[in-house]
């Protein structure tokens, strides 16, 4: 650092000459531009940044993860002729970093303009995870020439890291997307626009899956296996447009074709056949076990996506508009269906009824809303949506083999054979409001909201929600204004039934089943989207400027979700709730000082009641009334945050300033019931400081130093001191909670020509 400062001086003056002596033919050209010739805006930032230290995390995003030198480069260029009011612009970010962000557009105003764009961006997970398998990153794994396979005699982590450990290699999870946008619009005549837009991505990288081998409670093996991404999506988009002083119209299309390179991940089963494993309730299929047993699991399908539509509105008087809307759309996905099984000498019975699922989905938007000041201190709107989802996939009846472990079966009358459901869905939204200014500064609202939502397949297949809204706001003095609102919901559902379960197993299947136990779900539970729930909501803030100087802040965001019970006990989510309040400050001393702090606390909180139970307790388990098998999970999590921060121009020909955050956030599971353990609480803590300081060389350049320093630390008891092996049943990456203590630093020359 000493050295740093010592050369400062030569290096400024040496980089001032380099970029003006670069930049001198451009900026002679600026200083020529008269009336009829272009006026130039640009601005250019180039320079050197420095990372202390590797953090995947530090870096998650924001494309610093790697200890080293990094290239600080923005560009702001552009360019408009004020006779022929044509332009071109070209502007730049990060182009250093692998989170750049590159922009061009030409075009002359009010008549035709084209656009591209590239955008890059890196997703870093973790890198400290390792894998046991070859060929990450592709759609075949393999194991290590050596490896002999985990028994079910292996019963201590000591015997399970013998076999695993030697062939571990490091796992680097990250992805990367890259963005090529480019359009054109233009301006037609009497009033017409068009617009065309063009985007192709590209992700790739490695993500964690799961794979599984096993078919009841009792006998799974799994392992963390790396899952190749390699995506490509193009979505265009094009519409026409008509405007006059009292109509407004838009048509459009909107098309999306994603395509995955790889269509299935396979990977051998590490895990032996033996000991129980061999057994009536273990893997029937003989050969599903290392060193014969293979795993397929589907990746996201090939699918393509079509929208066509009409939205507009229509000004009936300066206080009166109309808007709507109206859009159909499809979806599709006939991507090949995999084979039941691929491991040698599983037999298939009964083949895939079909070749892929034909998935088709319909989809219909419409919605009709109007705003209308009636009178001077009176303003009503209303709005109506009907939205459709039309599953229109065809159904067929499927035996599957339970993740390559069974062997195949015939005839209906077993659990295997099971029929995909189509999840249609249509929806019913209504929204009233009223705003009212009455006496001394209050402006009064009100509304009311009735949501209603049919489903086909689903356990609740009609659901009712009315929800009423007030609020006030006041000006209680020049300095001082408030706002409160409350908002009470109340969602039901008309009736409550297991149709997954019915629809899905064969009736020759379910006659097989004792009376109480036709049921996959407990019929206790209720699924907390469609369950019967009250919610209030009440928001309040203030804020004030003291003197003209000072302002303070205050707000406050409370809700509460009672999920009520026609039935006791209800299983699932009992009740939620969730706090939010922040202070915020800003103090001006002067017009070239400016200061702020402020603080928020996060809380949420919710419970939930569940039971647990074996075949020969599932008839009791489906009863009303206290059962063994009871439990309770309660959540707890609180979040504070702390920031203050300052910014001084003018002094002295340097403008400085600076940001100091602290955050921490720390979440509570409380289990309660049989054999119920207490576990760790899950923690984060940062701590950032950012300063930078920018000093003016001459009237167009300046010399910029900034400074960032972030400490961050995180403990998740999922994944904290559990080794590869450490769990009997499941290889994991063993990959740790972050932390990480990164600085950077970084010099940089701006150069302002126009």
């Amino acid at each position: 650092m000493a050295n740093k400062t010592s050369n400062r001086a030569l290096r400024r003056e040496t980089l001032s000459l380099a970029l003006a002596m670069a930049f001198a033919p451009v900026a002679g050209y600026a200083q020529l531009a008269v009336t009829g010739e272009p006026i130039l805006s640009n601005e250019v930032e180039l320079g050197i940044g420095y990372v202390n230290e590797d953090s995947w995390k530090f870096g998650e995003f924001n494309g610093l993860g790697d200890k080293g030198a990094y290239l600080i480069g923005n560009i702001d260029l552009s360019s408009r002729n004020r006779d022929t009011a044509r332009f071109w612009g070209l502007r730049g970010r990060n182009l250093g970093l692998t989170s750049r962000n590159l922009q061009f557009d030409i075009g002359t105003q009010g008549r035709w303009r084209f656009f591209a764009e590239y955008d890059q961006i890196e997703k870093r997970g973790n890198d400290t995870g390792r894998t046991i398998f070859n060929g990450a990153g592709s759609g075949t794994l393999s194991l290590p020439a050596g490896f002999a396979g985990i028994a079910s005699t292996d019963t201590t982590e000591a015997l399970r890291a013998a076999k695993v450990n030697p062939f571990l290699q490091k796992l680097d999870l990250k992805q990367e997307r890259k963005n090529y946008i480019a359009g054109f619009a233009a301006e037609l005549a009497h009033g017409w626009d068009a617009h065309v837009k063009f985007r192709h991505e590209r992700k790739d990288g490695i993500r964690l899956q799961g794979g599984v081998f096993g078919n009841s409670g009792g006998n799974p093996r799994s392992a963390l296996i790396p899952e190749p991404v390699d995506y490509e999506t193009n979505e265009l988009e094009a519409a026409v447009e008509y405007a006059t002083q009292k109509w407004q119209m838009r048509a459009f299309y909107h098309l999306s074709l994603f395509s995955n390179d790889n269509l299935s991940v396979t990977w051998p089963n590490p895990y032996t056949r033996s000991g129980t494993l061999t057994g009536a309730t273990g893997w029937t299929a003989v050969n599903s076990g290392f060193p014969t047993g293979i795993g397929q699991l589907a990746l996201p399908p090939d699918n393509q996506a079509h929208q066509l539509g009409v939205n507009g509105g229509y000004n009936f008087s300066p206080a009166t508009r109309l808007g709507y809307t109206v859009a159909l759309g499809r979806m599709t996905q006939d991507e090949s269906f995999l084979p039941y099984a691929v491991t040698p000498g599983i037999v298939i019975n009964t083949p895939l009824p079909r070749s892929s699922l034909g998935g088709k989905v319909n989809t219909t938007l419409a919605s009709l809303n109007v705003t209308s000041r009636v009178l001077p201190v009176l303003t009503l709107r209303g709005s109506y949506t009907y939205d459709e989802r039309d599953d229109k996939t065809p159904q067929a009846q499927y035996f599957y083999i339970g993740a390559d472990t069974q062997s195949p079966q015939s005839g209906v009358a077993t659990n295997r054979a099971r029929t995909n459901l189509p999840l249609s869905e249509k929806r019913h939204l209504l929204k009233v409001d009223a705003d009212y200014r009455a006496f001394a500064g209050i402006k009064l609202n009100a509304g009311y909201d009735y949501d209603e939502v049919r489903r086909t397949n689903e356990e609740a297949a009609k659901t009712k929600e009315h929800t009423v809204r007030v609020g006030a706001r006041r000006s209680l003095s020049e300095t001082v204004t408030g706002a409160v609102s409350y908002a009470h919901s109340r969602r039901r559902y008309d009736n409550y039934v297991d149709i997954p379960f019915e629809a899905s197993f064969s009736p020759e299947y379910r006659a097989t089943l004792a009376a109480g136990t036709a049921w996959d779900n407990n019929p206790l539970v209720r699924r907390h989207p469609f369950s019967n729930r009250d919610r209030d909501r009440l928001k309040f803030n203030v804020n004030a400027s003291l003197t003209q100087k000072v302002a303070l802040g205050f707000a406050v965001d409370f809700y509460n979700d009672d999920y009520k019970s026609e039935r006791n006990p209800l299983l699932g989510r009992q009740e939620a709730d969730g706090t939010t309040y922040t202070l915020d400050a800003a103090f001006t001393p002067s017009d070239n000082v400016t200061t702020y702090a402020f603080y928020t606390h996060d809380n949420y909180q919710s419970r939930q009641q569940n039971r647990t139970f074996s075949s020969g307790t599932k008839l009791a388990a489906g009863a009303e009334g206290p059962f063994a098998g009871d439990w309770w999970i309660d959540v707890d999590n609180e979040a504070d945050t702390l920031g203050v921060g300052f910014k001084w121009t003018g002094f002295r020909r340097i403008d400085f300033g600076g940001d100091l955050m602290y955050t921490e956030s720390t979440g509570h599971i409380s289990p309660t019931g049989p054999g119920a353990l207490p576990l760790p609480d899950n923690k984060t803590r940062l701590t950032a400081l950012q300063l930078f300081a920018k000093y003016q060389l001459q009237k167009n350049s300046w010399l910029r130093l900034s400074l960032l320093r972030q400490l961050y630390r995180e403990s998740d008891w999922a994944w904290d001191y559990v080794n590869p092996t450490t769990m009997a049943n499941v290889i994991s990456t063993g990959q740790q909670s972050p932390k990480y203590a990164v600085s950077v630093v970084g010099l940089s020359y701006i150069y302002r020509f126009q």
